[in-house]
């Protein structure tokens, strides 16, 4: 795997001629969070930049200092280029389009640099996703690959069959990083990305005392993450939620499931859902999926380093959706399931399956063989003194339409091909209820949605310190 740690932001200079276009790789404004997403509109008259004339410029360009670079020095420079450059080493592109402001080259499945560095002979067929449970409220986002959509510079917005889609990764988007490995971490605030849940022999699956008026365990305030999540301690094999889309505002939101085991040094996860980064991935909220084997000293988004092996060909991780809730209006949202199987961890997007992380990125750790801990909900993070929304930017007692939430949560209790799924008993864990709350509702309390919660909150907004 190419290895990463964590870091954080600013900007970077690069030689003038390349710095616009080929190396920017975000040629087009992103969508709004309160209409649908249309095709990605050029912010300039720039021409497409075909991945050939992308590479090539990537090699020649060289480092200038400047007095706001974010990119210290011309070894820091060298090591991205470099690693831009080993990346897409022997890559085959069959075709590349533009969406939500970002490149997409449509890669061979067998030329990805997962398959490559890790030496896979064979990729591994899926098997079945568990079903789904529970009643099926909101309307579910198909994938924009699948929409017979076309970029403004008339690319069609798919991948042919037999290739995989995948975000161009540019010397203009990582020289808004320090270094490679902050521009490579899950978030920018260093190491720790997980919440601190309590151990499972102090505060086991739901039984946790409520802490004041929003109920839910609260650890103290500090530190530069925020939390409105629900956990349980169980042996499974992945797991299952509708996660509600937003698109908020901030540095750094996010609605995901983490799927762990391991503790300390030794924690490992899985994880997936929506985020809004705009430093990584512009203004519009992108699927994603992440994995550590390390507590976090190492792994990466998507298809940023070597871990994780796509085999769909419609479903772009990175890519930004073409609808988004607004308050009051239509809720948009999407199945996400994560399913261990004879030692893979297998991802499904609305119940197609996208590809999975082999067992051996974990190297012998616990998740090579299952997880022993579930969580679902929102994380925030920012650098400065206002704090970003989470979910909709509404706390989680304003409800439906208004509030974000996740539904039919169970987890997976076979390593076997579909079966059936366990609703999951989950303990509500927030870090700051006065900036971001969760209300979680456990099966057979609910009203069809088997386990659910809706949460959120306005950060630092409304005033006050979170």
């Amino acid at each position: 795997m190419r290895n990463i740690k964590l870091g954080r932001i600013a900007g970077a200079a690069v030689t003038a001629s390349l710095a616009t276009g080929v190396l920017a790789g975000t040629p087009g404004a992103s969508a709004s969070a309160s209409t649908p997403a249309t095709v990605a509109k050029p912010a300039t008259t720039a021409a497409f930049v075909p991945f050939s004339a992308f590479i090539r410029a990537t090699a020649g360009a060289q480092y200038q200092p400047h007095s706001a670079a974010a990119v210290p020095n011309a070894a820091a420079f060298d090591q991205m280029r470099s690693y831009i450059l080993a990346t897409y080493r022997g890559v085959k592109v069959a075709h590349s389009y533009v969406f939500g402001g970002s490149y997409f080259d449509c890669v061979t499945i067998l030329s990805q640099p997962t398959v490559r560095d890790l030496g896979v002979r064979k990729v591994a067929a899926p098997p079945a996703a568990a079903p789904a449970m529970g009643r099926q409220t909101g309307r579910a986002l198909a994938s924009p690959l699948t929409l017979g959509l076309s970029d403004s510079y008339g690319n069609a917005v798919s991948c042919p069959t037999g290739t995989i889609p995948m975000r161009r990764i540019s010397l203009g988007q990582m020289t808004a990083f320090p270094t490679l490995a902050a521009y490579l971490a899950k978030s920018p605030a260093g190491r720790r990305s997980g919440a601190q849940i309590p151990p499972a022999g102090r505060r086991s699956g739901a039984q946790i005392p409520p802490a004041g008026p929003r109920s839910g365990a609260q650890i103290q305030p500090g530190g530069p993450h925020r939390y409105g999540v629900g956990y349980q301690y169980v042996a499974n094999y992945g797991g299952n939620s509708w996660l509600n889309l937003w698109n908020p505002s901030g540095d750094f939101t996010l609605s995901q499931q983490w799927y762990s085991n391991g503790s300390g040094s030794g924690t490992q996860t899985v994880e997936g859902g929506w985020i809004h980064y705009p430093a990584k991935f512009g203004n519009s909220a992108v699927l994603f999926i992440f994995s550590t084997p390390d507590d976090y000293t190492s792994g990466c988004y998507d298809l940023e380093c070597s871990g994780f092996v796509q085999t769909n060909s419609s479903v772009a991780l990175g890519g930004a959706f073409t609808n988004y809730s607004t308050p009051g209006g239509t809720q948009w949202g999407f199945s996400l399931q994560w399913k261990y199987y004879n030692g893979n961890w297998w991802m499904y997007y609305q119940g197609s399956a996208v590809g999975y992380y082999p067992g051996s990125v974990f190297g012998g750790g616990p998740m090579a063989t299952s997880s022993s801990l579930i969580e679902y909900g929102g994380e925030t993070y920012t650098d400065g003194t206002i704090w970003p929304q989470m979910g909709s930017g509404a706390f989680a007692d304003a409800g439906w339409a208004i509030a974000a939430f996740q539904k039919t949560i169970f987890y997976i209790s076979q390593n076997a091909p579909g079966g059936t799924g366990a609703w999951a008993i989950l303990a509500p864990l927030m870090t700051n209820p006065d900036c971001y709350t969760i209300n979680v509702v456990n099966w057979p309390n609910d009203s069809g949605w088997g386990t659910y919660f809706y949460f959120g909150g306005p950060g630092s907004i409304l005033g006050g310190i979170c």
